[in-house]
């Protein structure tokens, strides 16, 4: 059951309005980058002199997210081998085997500094995207 809507706020008026294509465009343009349904509820709301907000995407920032995906996958990887390694590390009574498996965690620690020196310049060009305006 609809809730009945006040006589000052029912819609009652059709009103029909022609523009050329260049503005229609613009209406669609206006229409696809905001949260409106349909253009009848866009025009209301500019009509009525209401604040129309639209959204943009920033294509770059998805080259910089694939970027980041790929670095937190690498990391991940990288800190399960330092798990099994370190679990080895705790099993082994051989000393020499425990040098050698301390060796190969010490390699992965390399690893994620050399993942972490590829994470900062991302962030840095993240946070000037971001902070800017």
């Amino acid at each position: 059951m609809r809730k009945k809507v006040k006589d000052n706020e029912a819609l009652r008026y059709d009103i029909k309005l022609r523009v050329n294509q260049q503005h229609y465009d613009r209406l669609c343009r206006l229409l696809s980058q905001s949260h409106y349904k349909n253009m009848s509820e866009l025009l209301r709301d500019i009509v009525c002199e209401r604040q129309v907000v639209t959204y943009t995407r920033d294509e770059s920032l998805g080259v910089v997210m694939e970027e980041l995906t790929r670095i937190r996958k690498e990391l991940n990887a990288i800190g399960t081998n330092v798990n099994q390694a370190v679990k080895q590390i705790h099993k082994t009574i051989d000393k020499s085997k425990t040098l050698l498996l301390g060796i190969e965690v010490s390699d992965r620690l390399r690893q994620v500094e050399d993942q972490n020196n590829k994470l900062f310049p991302v962030i840095s060009q993240l946070a000037k995207k971001w902070l800017q305006g």
